[in-house]
């Protein structure tokens, strides 16, 4: 008997330090649909209190050296626009409303038209296709929000720039030349092929029988089949704007290559769940895992999620994929949500109101893209809340 206690113990403690030190528990607290809404409702007062003159928004804040960032970012503009015209159509926000009108002003005063379209640009800079997709995708969202269609021919000069980006492949070209009047061959934009799939597939689906549906459909399939070898990734880019596209062309609008291409993005973003939850500040967790992710991190993870749940739930092909997609999803929104700054955390630095509501990385900073996406991620989590299948 004395004989299997020393190799029974060393199985033992081998299989524990094998747990704690190379596959850590995961922390996933409770999370209710209640705490989520006032998760997100204190990222959009972030960038509502935000709002400067001419159309801008806070860009960053150093809480450790109380600084305000300088920078600036259009395709960032475009994204807070668009979550916060998101939360205005799905929750009837007015003071978002508000707010992501006070940002479409800067976009108007930033166009640039040639041949029937316009990108939304700096001027004298290349056109990139990320800023002008996601003031496609904001637009949208208005337009849900309020059923006003003045905006309506700026959706379609916007999306006629994205398609006059397509190449024959399908793949977009990432930015647009002032200088010489024509795409920049070779080129392509690591998030703006997403971003310019999903605002193509939302113009379809908001202005159907426009034949938006054949560039969507086009860039889909180069997605889900060559993206990957042509844009140089040896793995499949974690892509969450791709997800939300697939979801809003449907299955009526998915091929096979595009099913297995959800498939393995479903794989990519829960693996991406499963390790956040198990990264921590310090400690093993923090040698095995590294540090918690950023605001953004955890937004896009999240809207990864949520748009392949919400596929999964239309389409019998990736059925299968529901809940635990649904498990991953109340993962991510209880570690997102427990995450940002309380009022009670803010009132200790010296700008509260540029600290409450915030995701602040390990050395003290958060920028705009930290609450756009922690937004987002949170709102498309509440359908799997409030009763949604899975």
């Amino acid at each position: 008997m004395r004989r299997l206690l020393v190799p029974v113990a060393a199985f033992v403690l081998g299989a524990l330090a094998l747990r704690v030190a190379v596959v850590p528990a995961e922390v996933c607290p409770p999370v209710e649909a209640r705490s989520v809404r006032s998760a997100a409702a204190e990222a959009a007062a972030w960038l509502e209190r935000g709002a400067r003159p001419g159309g801008l928004y806070t860009y960053g804040y150093d809480r450790k050296r109380d600084e305000v960032s300088g920078d600036y970012s259009i395709t960032r503009h475009a994204g807070v626009m668009m979550a916060l015209y998101r939360l205005a159509a799905e929750a009837g926000d007015a003071r978002a409303l508000a707010s992501a009108d006070h940002g479409l002003r800067f976009v108007r005063a930033r166009l640039v038209r040639r041949d029937g379209w316009a990108a939304f640009t700096e001027p004298a800079n290349d056109a990139g296709i990320g800023a002008s997709a996601l003031a496609v995708a904001a637009l949208v969202h208005r337009r849900l929000a309020t059923d006003d269609g003045s905006q309506d021919d700026l959706i379609r000069e916007l999306a006629r720039f994205l398609v006059a980006q397509q190449q024959p492949d399908g793949s977009v070209l990432g930015s647009w030349s002032p200088s010489t009047g024509r795409p920049v061959p070779g080129t392509y934009s690591k998030f703006g092929t997403g971003e310019a799939l999903w605002a193509l597939a939302l113009v379809d689906r908001l202005l159907p029988g426009e034949g938006w549906d054949g560039p969507a459909k086009r860039l889909a399939r180069y997605v889900a089949t060559r993206r990957d070898d042509v844009e140089g990734y040896v793995l499949t880019f974690p892509d969450h704007w791709a997800a939300y596209g697939l979801a809003e062309l449907g299955p009526s609008g998915l091929g096979e290559p595009e099913v297995a291409y959800a498939r393995r993005l479903a794989g990519i973003f829960g693996l991406n769940s499963r390790l956040e939850a198990q990264s921590g500040e310090a400690g093993l967790r923090r040698v095995m895992r590294g540090e918690p992710a950023s605001g953004a991190g955890l937004g896009t993870i999240g809207e990864g999620l949520a748009g392949l749940w919400r596929l999964s739930v239309a389409d019998p092909r990736l059925g299968d994929l529901s809940y635990d997609l649904a498990e991953r999803l109340r993962c991510t929104a209880s570690r997102t949500a427990r995450r940002q700054t309380d009022p009670g955390e803010a009132a200790g630095f010296p700008r509260p109101l540029l600290a409450r509501g915030a995701w602040f990385s390990e050395d003290g900073y958060t920028q705009m893209d930290d609450q756009q996406h922690s937004l987002s991620g949170l709102l498309a989590t509440l359908p799997v809340l409030v009763g949604g299948r899975g």
